[in-house]
């Protein structure tokens, strides 16, 4: 155990004597200024003393409208201050300060208003002033002389100009207006108008019942069960009647 110390110890002498010294840095000495010396506390403890101030500004023109009140028995301070905030409200701050803290009510007085801002401007007289007169210039017009060049003359030509061929006027022959036949105005015969006899009682209903024209039935469609119909729509005399009013009598016996 004693062997291996100092086996440790020779190796940790042979690791230091690898490493660089460096000597210890020098620092600059401690200033030897005296420390200040300031007056004690207790000289600028003044007990507290009461007060009051009050201040207000009223300006119209600039719109400024505020003030300030307070007052302090030496412990407490009370004290409120307002305002016109400019959409025409009045705001009241009323406070209280002690040694518990600041404690501010704020309130506002009337409503909010927006008016529509109209500027105002002053009424300038016109200027009354005279137009300005200028004197009028005394130099005479001047006279220019007219100009005495020839006009131009230009050489004619020498190609000889085109001369272009004369047609005669095209003659239309002359047809005669056709004439048309003319024809009689046709003549029609006048026929009589026809008269027709007064329907009795019996043929009236029939034709109110079934208003057939006889252009629509032709001759051959009449048949004699059609006629035999007819015949039934003729009025009954009194001797034919008798025989059909036994016959409705004697029916109702039997039954």
């Amino acid at each position: 155990m004693k062997q291996f110390v100092i086996i440790a110890a020779l190796v940790a002498v042979a690791l230091a004597s690898d490493r660089p010294y460096y000597p210890k840095p020098a620092y600059y000495p401690k200033p030897a200024y005296p420390s200040p010396a300031y007056p004690a506390a207790d000289g600028y403890d003044y007990a507290p003393m009461p007060y009051s101030f009050d201040w207000a500004v009223l300006d119209q023109a600039s719109y400024n409208d505020f003030g300030h009140k307070e007052t302090s028995d030496g412990n407490v301070v009370t004290g409120t201050y307002y305002v016109v905030l400019p959409d025409g409200r009045r705001q009241v701050v009323t406070y209280k300060a002690d040694d518990y803290g600041y404690v501010a009510d704020v309130k506002y007085e009337g409503e909010a208003t927006y008016p529509e801002y109209k500027p105002a401007y002053p009424a300038y007289p016109k200027p009354a002033y005279a137009p300005p007169a200028y004197p009028k210039p005394a130099y005479p017009t001047p006279a220019y002389p007219k100009p005495t060049y020839a006009p131009p003359a230009y050489p004619k030509a020498s190609y000889p100009e085109p001369s272009y061929p004369s047609y005669p006027r095209p003659s239309y022959p002359a047809y005669p207006r056709p004439a048309y036949p003319s024809y009689p105005r046709p003549s029609y015969p006048s026929y009589p108008k026809p008269s027709y006899p007064f329907p009795s009682t019996t043929e009236a209903a029939i034709e109110a019942a079934a208003p057939v024209k006889e252009a629509e039935i032709p001759a051959e469609a009449i048949t004699e069960d059609a006629e035999a119909a007819v015949a039934v729509t003729e009025p009954i005399g009194e001797a034919a009647a008798a025989p059909i009013a036994s016959e409705a009598e004697s029916s109702t016996d039997a039954a």
